[in-house]
């Protein structure tokens, strides 16, 4: 396999994982009525978000020549819906800083989601046989060229 049809089988990946993550934000029956939305206070004060399913890239690095990284990228509010938090929602009922446990007295009902650990999961497999097929055939290329009756300096 060259790098070239390994970077663009990487970017096919990529790309079916963030589409089955923007399948599933799609389907979120509350959120942004907007394509934007722009916090008048607190931390993020100023800042502009996206929906989710706008705003889900992802980004390769290459160090080398070779494909080193492939992230993800989504707003902040993505991570906290897979993880059911936010404005002092607790996860599974233990304060996540603190580590205290939380009060019982809770304003907001949120439920975790699998909008993108899912398909990641699913698709974690594929992109492990991509990798081990690409080095697999550069090793095997460097082995070849090895004579065994020379001796390694």
């Amino acid at each position: 396999m060259t790098e070239e049809e390994f970077l663009r089988r990487a970017k096919q990946w990529a790309d079916t994982v963030r589409r089955q993550a923007k399948a599933a934000a799609a389907g979120f029956p509350k959120g942004k009525q907007g394509a934007t939305h722009t916090y008048k206070t607190g931390r993020y004060a100023g800042t502009t978000e996206g929906k989710l399913k706008d705003k889900t890239t992802y980004k390769l690095r290459k160090r080398y020549g070779d494909l080193e990284a492939l992230s993800f990228k989504m707003p902040v509010h993505g991570i906290f819906r897979e993880y059911g938090v936010g404005n002092g929602q607790p996860r599974h009922g233990v304060a996540t800083k603190s580590g205290r446990a939380a009060s019982a007295h809770t304003y907001v009902k949120r439920s975790m989601s699998d909008w993108f650990y899912a398909p990641l999961e699913r698709n974690v497999e594929a992109l492990g046989d991509l990798v081990a097929d690409y080095y697999g055939d550069k090793v095997l290329v460097e082995f070849r060229k090895l004579d065994v009756g020379k001796g390694v300096v």
